[in-house]
């Protein structure tokens, strides 16, 4: 199906079709638009996100920490490259000598902060729909003075019903943001029958953006940023890295190892803070 409509790309603004209709937690019936230009495909108004929401961990998704094992490896690796692990002095911190911070946007249930802390790293967690249930007592506070060296954003690009404008506010947090994504696998993915593509996730009405590559090299030119990919591994950043693709291939096959050794985990240090905090409320 293709019709011409009156809705705007939501990544470059360029006028797109009606790619097709699918049926939205079983009740809505809504169509999917496509741009011609830099290939966003996307539905237009997401009325049906508070329902979709009301358990913000979907139930379909089985992979949630068979990816954050993997993820945070990949995230470690890229958060040293950035130098995440470097004490530095920040002015408005008085000349206090603290740890930048890799904060995990979109985190879920603080899975990925938690590891990346016991790993050695400074990662604090941000969440707007889902509750912290590992990294409770490092949930960032956008009032601190503190540097973030990198911003991880896993799986939540497609969850943006705003997307250019919501990628915008995280780049102005963190303009190192290191995400995932499912790339459209051609034009417009089969959207019905046996051969549906797996990620549209129809039942759930949770996935509302589909991405190219042309339409996250428009949000980088745009914020004059490097956009580096891998697979469905992705960084936009003010820095040109050209192993990135490299660094991905190798974090499980021994790069993660050797940088774990060059850090001190946060694991009992986190658990003695913690307990003082929890005996000053008592």
């Amino acid at each position: 199906m293709s019709k011409t409509s009156e809705h705007l790309c939501k990544i470059c603004n360029h006028q797109t079709f009606i790619a097709f209709y699918a049926t939205i937690l079983h009740t809505y019936e809504e169509a999917f638009y496509k741009c011609p230009q830099c290939g966003f495909l996307s539905v237009g108004n997401a009325h049906w996100l508070k329902q979709s929401y009301a358990q913000a961990i979907n139930i379909t998704d089985t992979g949630l920490v068979a990816r954050n094992l993997y993820l945070y490896k990949i995230a470690s690796v890229v958060a040293y490259f950035f130098n995440a692990h470097k004490a530095a002095t920040f002015m408005g911190g008085g000349g206090a000598i603290s740890l930048p911070i890799v904060l995990d946007i979109g985190g879920g249930t603080g899975l990925l902060t938690r590891l990346l802390r016991d790993v050695g790293f400074e990662a604090q967690w941000s969440d707007e729909y889902c509750d912290n249930i590992f990294a409770q007592g490092f949930t960032y506070d956008n009032k601190q003075d503190k540097q973030i060296a990198l911003a991880t954003c896993f799986e939540v690009f497609e969850h943006l019903p705003d997307p250019l404008h919501q990628i915008e506010s995280m780049l102005d947090i963190c303009p190192n943001i290191l995400f995932s994504t499912e790339l459209l696998p051609c034009d417009v993915p089969q959207s019905n029958g046996e051969n549906t593509w797996w990620y549209y996730g129809f039942e759930h009405g949770q996935h509302i953006s589909f991405y190219t590559k042309q339409s996250l090299q428009f949000i980088a030119k745009k914020r004059k940023l490097f956009l580096h990919s891998c697979g469905s591994i992705h960084l936009l950043s003010t820095k040109r890295i050209p192993l990135f693709a490299l660094l991905i291939k190798i974090a499980h096959r021994g790069l993660f190892t050797i940088i774990q050794k060059q850090l001190q985990s946060k694991t009992f240090s986190d658990s003695i803070m913690l307990q003082a905090l929890a005996n000053q409320r008592s």
